[in-house]
């Protein structure tokens, strides 16, 4: 399958995707489906070692771009330090990007914790970008601004993922707004606040509002590109032809059609290069 070409954006495979897959595994999938960049699933608990020098070792062969590690979760009553190995490994596998979210009830502990996140990517290019979504404490995208902007750390960001940003509110108008916009800092004062845009399709309205309904929305019912009735193509006009955009497709239906992980892998880009195709 052929690749996406070197001068054009860089497009992921979300580690959501095909989580239940190894992560080197998912890298070799990932290039040789064509994508250019990857995400990284992290489960701290798990990693070891031997992981990390196999990961590394499967980007050295393809040549992939790690867009993302996740998932950071802050969890009330954890020791502060309870994610910091996500730097760590970030750097030894050379990601661009640390996935970010927060259940932490009150919004100065997450502040406190996000900018000790931060503050250990010194002296990287690394960048923490916190994620909202109606399952945590950080519900909002005004929330998530008010985080950037207090904590004002040029390794900070934002992600806006295409469904959370349809069912929390907020509309490709925001995106527009924040999209140029840079993360107020005098270490890095170019440093944009929206590093790279998740993008999935679904249903415009989400059907069921329970915290279970929810959750089943955004890990089993997501869709392929051009497949539901969010407004991608305006979402990708917002955001310009350069932003990097990651492939979040969690989907029940795509994990049963496509169990084998190359086969997922290549639907995802093919249908996700189909849909590209029509945007010009």
């Amino acid at each position: 399958m052929d690749a996406l070409p070197q001068d054009q954006r860089l497009i992921s495979l979300a580690a959501g995707v095909v989580q239940e897959f190894p992560p080197e595994d998912v890298v070799v999938a990932a290039a040789q489906a064509g994508f250019n960049a990857v995400g990284i699933w992290c489960d701290l608990a798990t990693w070891t070692n031997e992981r990390t020098h196999n990961v590394i070792k499967a980007i050295a062969e393809t040549g992939i771009t790690v867009l993302d590690i996740e998932v950071a979760w802050l969890q009330p009553g954890e020791p502060a330090d309870s994610q910091d190995r996500f730097i760590e490994i970030a750097k030894t596998i050379n990601a661009k990007n640390i996935l970010c979210v927060s259940s932490e009830p009150n919004i100065s502990d997450t502040k406190k914790r996000f900018k000790r996140l931060c503050t250990l990517t010194e002296g990287s290019d690394i960048r923490i970008v916190l994620e909202f979504l109606a399952i945590t404490e950080i519900d909002t995208l005004d929330k998530a601004l008010e985080v950037i902007t207090d904590v004002a750390h040029p390794a900070g960001g934002i992600l806006i993922d295409s469904l959370h940003l349809q069912r929390t509110g907020s509309d490709v108008g925001d995106v527009a707004k924040l999209a140029q916009q840079s993360v107020a800092s005098r270490v890095r004062p170019r440093a944009k606040l929206l590093p790279y845009l998740q993008l999935c399709d679904a249903s415009k309205t989400l059907k069921d509002g329970s915290t279970e309904g929810i959750l089943e929305d955004a890990l089993y019912l997501r869709q392929l590109p051009g497949d539901g009735e969010l407004p991608l193509k305006d979402t990708l006009q917002a955001i310009g032809p350069d932003m990097p955009i990651s492939l979040e497709i969690r989907s029940r239906a795509l994990n049963e059609q496509f169990p084998d992980l190359q086969d997922r892998a290549n639907a995802v880009f093919e249908r996700t290069q189909q849909f590209l195709s029509t945007l010009s």
